[in-house]
């Protein structure tokens, strides 16, 4: 039983720790993004200090890409669910 808290607790913890970092950390930088397959219906924006928790599951559940953007609205970035992916595996 302890070993399955202890599992239980460790991947929480990371999943914790993946849902606090912000958007600008995770994104891909508008001149490094293919934007050839983005279309109005699949875009989203937040700002570039929103953490993921609060817009992870519209990637994932909506297959949209999220449009980051700085504090005058501008395009920073850009998060699609490669990136999600990427920082999950880079966390394992």
């Amino acid at each position: 039983m302890n070993m399955f808290k202890f599992l239980f607790n460790f991947f929480s913890s990371k999943e914790n720790i993946i849902d606090d970092l912000e958007a600008n950390n995770i994104m891909t930088s508008e001149n490094n993004f293919n934007k050839d397959s983005l279309t109005l219906g699949s875009i989203f924006k937040v700002n570039q200090n929103i953490k993921l928790k609060k817009f992870k599951n519209k990637i994932i559940k909506d297959n949209l890409t999220i449009v980051v953007t700085d504090n005058k609205g501008k395009t920073i970035g850009y998060i699609s669910k490669k990136e999600i992916d990427n920082i999950s595996k880079n966390e394992n």
